[in-house]
């Protein structure tokens, strides 16, 4: 028995090394996973209502959508939009990195570029704007990774355009025929492409869209 005993704590200690190097190899191996998986970032989306507050309910719908989609969103009215800036400004100054994404109707959508030019100005990224029906928007800047502007082409509706330093994708979606300047904003199929282009901005991975109905066909026209 005696003459067993170092050999014996030969065999466990080499059982032992092997387990702490079997561990560590996982342990690498996972790590290394986790570097090539695209981390998912909540996003924060801020939805803005049209005149009066009362007119862009689907903002409100669309807002509860992004929320049972995991996505934190609010929608609030178009004339807060000054000091919306300022928040996300505190929030992004105190090391908040997750994407900001702006949403509107009408003069909220006009308004999502208005605070976008003043996040610029403060040199802070905004990853998606989606804007539904702008009136009279301005010219989208640079610090705007992504737009899409779904408009009725009557005397409300207009496409919107890129300052000359912008160099991210603009899609201008041409909604006439299909939607009036009153109802775009609650449009179910539009609410889907939307969502889809939330979940991409902030890492989620695809969104599945219904095939759209015929009726639902939209049609991309160029900046004017």
């Amino acid at each position: 028995m005696a003459t067993d005993c170092p050999s014996a704590r030969r065999g466990l200690r080499a059982g032992i090394g092997g387990l702490i190097l079997f561990a560590l190899g996982g342990f690498m191996a996972n790590s290394a996973l986790a570097q090539t998986v695209a981390p998912h970032r909540p996003g924060h989306v801020y939805l803005m209502r049209g005149l009066f507050n009362v007119f862009s309910l689907g903002m409100d719908e669309l807002a509860a959508k992004l929320q049972r989609a995991g996505v934190k969103a609010e929608a609030v009215s178009y004339t807060s939009w000054s000091s919306l800036a300022d928040s996300i400004t505190a929030n992004f100054r105190a090391g908040n990195r997750e994407p900001i994404i702006l949403m509107g109707h009408s003069y909220g959508a006009d308004t999502t570029i208005s605070l976008a030019r003043k996040l610029n100005e403060r040199r802070i990224p905004v990853a998606l704007i989606v804007n539904f029906d702008p009136t009279a928007p301005d010219r989208v800047p640079p610090n705007v990774r992504r737009i899409i502007n779904f408009y009725v082409p009557t005397a409300w509706g207009r496409p919107v355009e890129a300052s000359k330093q912008f160099h991210g994708s603009l899609s201008n979606l041409n909604e006439g025929g299909q939607y009036s300047h009153f109802d775009v904003d609650k449009g179910e199929a539009l609410h889907r492409k939307a969502i889809a282009a939330v979940l991409q901005a902030v890492g989620r991975g695809t969104y599945r869209v219904k095939r759209p109905a015929k009726r639902d066909h939209v049609s991309e026209a160029p900046v004017q």
